[in-house]
């Protein structure tokens, strides 16, 4: 009976001791890491949906660009963000052969809309470290395009 005791000890003792960490491990590498600034949607007159922004950090491990889209109504103000479509880009896509700073692209959203809601996924190449991505933002369609003009004489 004392040795099922102080067994049923030892076992309680190691579970109750932790390592001390709180949260998850960060990586050991932070100079391989980038994160996303000023990152921009703007609803062109044609149509078409240009993102624009900037990039600071390791842009060497930067893998590729994918703009999540979602087709939403003006009063969806709570609504879960639910992407209906994903428009990926490698970087040679979007830098060129040339890796800078600053980036910028243009997709043509199938789904047509007054409003999309957006986020912007920039996966990185190092295994185990982090994608950047950022919070979901909304985009309208400028009020010009959206009115019937009459022409009076």
């Amino acid at each position: 009976m004392k040795k099922l005791f102080s067994l049923c000890c030892i076992v309680c003792l190691f579970c109750l001791v932790s390592c001390g960490k709180k949260g998850d491990p960060l990586p050991q590498k932070i100079n391989q890491l980038f994160s996303l600034q000023n990152v921009f949607v703007t609803y062109n007159s044609e149509g078409t949906l240009t993102v624009q922004g900037s990039i600071v950090g390791a842009l060497e491990n930067v893998q590729a660009f994918s703009l999540e889209l979602e087709a939403a109504a003006e009063d969806c103000i709570g609504c879960p963000f639910v992407p209906a479509e994903k428009y990926a880009r490698i970087p040679e896509e979007v830098w060129g052969g040339v890796r800078a700073q600053d980036f910028g692209f243009t997709v043509f959203p199938h789904t047509m809309s007054t409003v999309y809601r957006w986020r912007l996924v920039v996966y990185n190449s190092v295994s185990g470290l982090p994608n950047v991505m950022t919070p979901v933002y909304k985009v309208n369609k400028p009020i010009e395009d959206t009115r019937n003009f009459v022409e009076v004489n």
